[in-house]
């Protein structure tokens, strides 16, 4: 059976059938990205200075690699043409030069790719920020994964009515603890386990028999009831168990899987405790930037950021920078007839700074009296809100931030913030698009031959769609870029 209007266009519409169809479909592409645009526009104007947490400015975010933004962006647009290429070679029936053009469109989504994934790398595991309690908030890299908590673990107690614990997935080292059962439902109590595949043989078991002792605790107290009993017995099962280690184990906790920690207890979410010793509750840091937009200007001196850091140099220096950029805008404003508005006043400008703590031995390039702190003056316009920049520095010294003074912590992922939530979301969206357009381009040109040489004019229309496709995805980033990497 013939398909009509494969080829020729439809005489209502003046379209192809697939055609129309991407047409259709675009519409439905329009509204999806549409409304992530409008609510991040709606998001970013509702903040309001001094309350919410404050608005990242796109390059403050990205840094040094908005430049690999702007060859993305170089990049997509290189690989609109070369389809729009690919189309005319079709269209004059060479097929060689059509490969050519095709692998250099699916090479383009490639390097764009593993641009983005170094992006992410970067976000994810090299950029860190701890706010403090005060709401002061320091930039910088969390080192050695002390974000999670150390501790020697000598029992364990959890419930046989949930999953497999948590606790698992945080053990330290190759080997598996060797356990014993000191506490626990009848037939369980002595039994000892020393692999992984032993415990989990052991948990499936014991939970299917609490499962199977629970249905008839309840069998037999309905039957109660229906005898007539006065005061049946209680629905009573054990299902807790204890587990002791031969010698204790190490745990690196994870902080979103534990609610509450103290010197000899960890609970996790899941029920599960763990009873022992808290090694280290320290989380050792390295400072890049400080940011006090959430302190009130007379709070900044005394701010809790400052007795973490405990370095009277580096308090300086941020208000040493501060100073100068407060002079800016003075100057700034009183050429143009007005006063320093409210948000310049809480905003980044002046409020996040560049902070360098200099490792023990290492007082910087100028010696003990400069302490290079114009090093990293910026020079930027006062109206842009831009950050500092980092210069060049000797060894930072590495500092150990008590858990008890963080409100939050995390790498610059989706949990880090709004904006982090809305960036991941459309890049990581618009990766998939990439993706998936370059996966049906790359099918044309190596199983379009057949078809070809069939019916050459099919296939060019197939790509010709393709490429309207692949003109969205490019145009979607070119809207992308500057408001997430720019502004």
């Amino acid at each position: 059976m013939e398909i009509p209007y494969e080829v020729t266009p439809r005489r209502d519409t003046g379209l192809y059938n697939a055609k129309l169809g991407i047409w259709l479909f675009l519409a439905s592409e329009v509204m999806l990205f549409g409304g992530l645009f409008s609510a991040y526009v709606f998001m970013r104007l509702g903040i309001q200075d001094g309350v919410d947490n404050p608005w990242p400015w796109g390059v403050s975010v990205h840094k040094n690699f908005v430049w690999l933004g702007a060859i993305n962006t170089i990049v997509l647009i290189a690989s609109s043409v070369g389809v729009v290429f690919a189309w005319v070679a079709l269209k004059e029936r060479n097929w060689r030069r059509y490969q050519i053009y095709m692998y250099f469109v699916v090479a383009c989504a490639v390097v764009f790719m593993c641009i983005k994934t170094v992006e992410y790398n970067s976000k994810l595991n090299h950029h860190h920020g701890i706010k403090l309690v005060d709401n002061s908030v320091m930039e910088g890299t969390i080192l050695n994964k002390t974000d999670r908590i150390s501790f020697k673990g000598e029992k364990l107690t959890f419930s046989l009515n949930g999953a497999l614990p948590a606790v698992l997935r945080d053990l330290e080292g190759d080997a598996f603890p060797k356990f014993k059962v000191t506490e626990g439902p009848e037939g369980t109590v002595g039994v000892e386990i020393q692999s992984l595949s032993q415990f989990k043989g052991w948990f499936a078991d014991s939970r299917r028999a609490a499962s199977e002792r629970l249905t008839e605790e309840r069998k037999r107290f309905r039957g109660e009831l229906a005898g007539g009993a006065a005061n049946p017995k209680p629905v009573s099962v054990v299902s807790s168990v204890t587990l002791t280690a031969a010698e204790p184990f190490g745990l690196s906790g994870s902080p979103r899987k534990i609610v509450a920690h103290t010197e000899t207890a960890l609970n996790y979410k899941d029920g599960v405790k763990v009873e022992g010793k808290l090694v280290n509750d320290d989380v050792l840091f390295e400072v890049h930037e400080v940011d006090l937009q959430l302190v009130l200007p007379t709070k900044q001196r005394d701010s809790v950021v400052w007795s973490v850091i405990n370095d009277e140099h580096a308090k300086q220096q941020f208000f040493t920078s501060q100073s100068k950029k407060y002079q800016e805008l003075l100057e700034y404003y009183k050429k143009h007839g007005g006063v320093i508005p409210e948000e310049q006043l809480r905003g980044r400008f002046l409020n996040v700074q560049y902070v360098h703590v200099a490792a023990e031995g290492h007082e910087g390039e100028h010696g003990k009296e400069d302490k290079h702190a114009d090093v990293h003056t910026s020079q930027s316009n006062p109206t842009a809100g831009g950050g500092e920049g980092e210069g060049k520095h000797g060894p930072s010294k590495h500092i150990a931030v008590a858990r008890d003074k963080i409100k939050f912590m995390g790498n610059h992922g989706p949990r880090y913030g709004t904006y982090y939530a809305i960036y991941f979301t459309m890049t990581a969206l618009h990766g998939l698009h990439v993706i998936g357009g370059a996966l049906v381009l790359l099918f044309f040109v190596v199983f379009g031959k057949k078809l070809y040489l069939k019916n050459p004019e099919h296939l060019a229309n197939r790509v010709e769609v393709g490429g309207l496709f692949w003109h969205f995805v490019d145009l979607v980033w070119i809207f992308l870029f500057p408001i997430m990497y720019l502004l």
